[in-house]
Parts: C-alpha cells; structure tokens; sequence
C-alpha cells in the first residue's frame, strides 16, 4: 500500500472520529477539569515544600497522529541473534530471552544497555528509542519510541528489558514503522499550566518533589484497524517522605487531568 493511500485512509478515520471523540474520551478515561489559577500559586507551591525546576511558560504545538500496525518486527526478527524470539501477531510483538545475560550495575545500566540496542543483531530499530528513566524501575529498563514527530509512551511503541538479579535476561518490544499526521497542528499547554493545574486540583502533595514533566504522545483510541494518538503531559512527582514517585497524565491539548483509563495502555508508575 503507497503513503499517499495509507494517508487518505487516515484522514478518513479521523474526520469519521470527529463526530463521537468527546464521546470517546469518556468512554475511555475519567477526566478532571481544573479550576483557574493564578500568579501565586507557584509561591504557593513553594511554601508547602514542592520542589521543581524552573517551569517553562511557552505553549508548543502538538498533532493528532495515527499509525497503522505492521509486522516489521517479525519480518526481521532473523537478524537478531544470540537469543530465543517468539512473535505475538495479535499485538505485534516480540519477546527475546538473551542466550548469555547481561551483567548491569544501578550506575552503569543505563550506557550498558545504550550501547546494546544501537547493534542490530542485539535489537530491530534500536536507534528508534530512547531510555525513560521515569518509566523504569529496579527490575525492568523501558525505552520508549523516539521519532520527528515525537516521543510515544505507550505500549505500542516500547522496548522493555527485564532484569533479576542484576543482569538483563530478555526484553519485549512493539514497533510502529511510521506515523501520519492526521490533522493542522494544534497549540498544548505549556509546562507551567499543567503543572499548575495539577496543584490547584490537589493532585501534588505537600512536601513532593516533581522529577519530571515529559510531553508525548500515548494511544487514544484503536478505529478501523489503526491507531490514533494524542499528546500528553507525563507528570512524575516523588514523595520525600515515603520516597514514592507516581505519574499524573494530562491532556496536552485540553488541560484535562487524566484520572483512570479502561485498558490500561498508558497507564505508567515509575517506581
């Protein structure tokens, strides 16, 4: 199937959503709207001992984006070598076990395991994606989908290791092979809003500290076989006193705090 073709089947897909996508949005998640704020209440936030960096007030600019699944990962999976592949084709992904595990340490995993992917015998596409600190934990390392468009923090488009016992022993990976603009560019809240936001709707603890504040694109819905994607700000806030970090979601595009979702797909804690 040409690009041109794969291109009007998109925007067919999406103008057809147009009509029912509020509908879709409470289908799907439980969203929160915020009140108003002001000037204050970064002071605000301050006096009840929330730490952050300095928050960006500019507004960027964001798409819809849509993808369609593809069985790149199959189709490549003999080039990867030293380990045992199964292919999942309902999900369209791959599971490795490594043959010879990988000794990693907490200090070095992370230029460890960068330098593996970049080889493509090790992963398919490895150049595509970026380690997420903020979506790893002690046992496992999530890299996520990095392209021009944007990073993905789902799980269509995700590679993660796992790791027992301080040595890396297979990883899972989704692949998308490339996305399609589905709509003119849209203006996003900036950093400072959603931040702000967030507090005025009692969702950062006093005595907290905000570790990191990503926007990127996670799945929306799945209509006529593909994948529609919206911008999200991923919000990670750590308690000083239980040392817990948890991740808020809010649409980049509305300013809606994302409560819950149904299937799970975005649903990431860092840990």
């Amino acid at each position: 199937m040409d690009f041109k073709r794969i291109e009007v089947i998109f925007l067919i897909v999406f103008f057809s959503l147009d009509v029912f996508l509020f509908l879709s949005f409470r289908n799907s998640q439980q969203l929160v709207s915020s009140s108003s704020t002001n000037t204050s209440t970064v002071s605000e936030m301050k006096k009840r001992n929330i730490s952050f960096g300095s928050l960006d007030s500019k507004n960027g600019y964001a798409y819809y984006l849509g993808s369609q699944p593809d069985d790149s990962l199959a189709e490549n999976s003999n080039k990867l070598t030293g380990q045992k592949v199964e292919y999942d084709e309902s999900d369209h992904s791959l599971t490795s076990g490594l043959e010879d595990p990988i000794s990693i340490t907490s200090t070095n995993r992370e230029t460890v395991m960068n330098k593996f992917i970049k080889k493509e015998s090790n992963v398919l596409f490895g150049k595509s994606y970026k380690y997420a600190p903020q979506l790893s934990t002690k046992t496992r390392m999530v890299y996520i989908y990095s392209g021009t468009l944007g990073d993905i923090y789902d799980k269509t488009a995700q590679l993660t290791f796992t790791i027992s016992d301080n040595e890396v022993v297979g990883y899972t990976q989704t692949y998308v092979r490339s996305l399609i603009i589905l709509h003119e560019r849209q203006v996003i809240k900036s950093e400072k809003e959603v931040i702000t936001r967030l507090y005025a709707n009692s969702e950062i603890p006093n005595n907290s500290k905000i570790s990191y504040a990503n926007l990127a694109y996670t799945k929306l819905l799945v209509a006529k076989g593909s994948t529609i994607y919206i911008p999200v700000w991923f919000v990670t806030i750590k308690n000083k006193d239980s040392k817990v970090n948890t991740t808020k979601k809010v649409n980049a595009f509305t300013g809606n705090i994302i409560k819950s979702s149904t299937n799970g797909d975005s649903d990431y804690s860092a840990q």
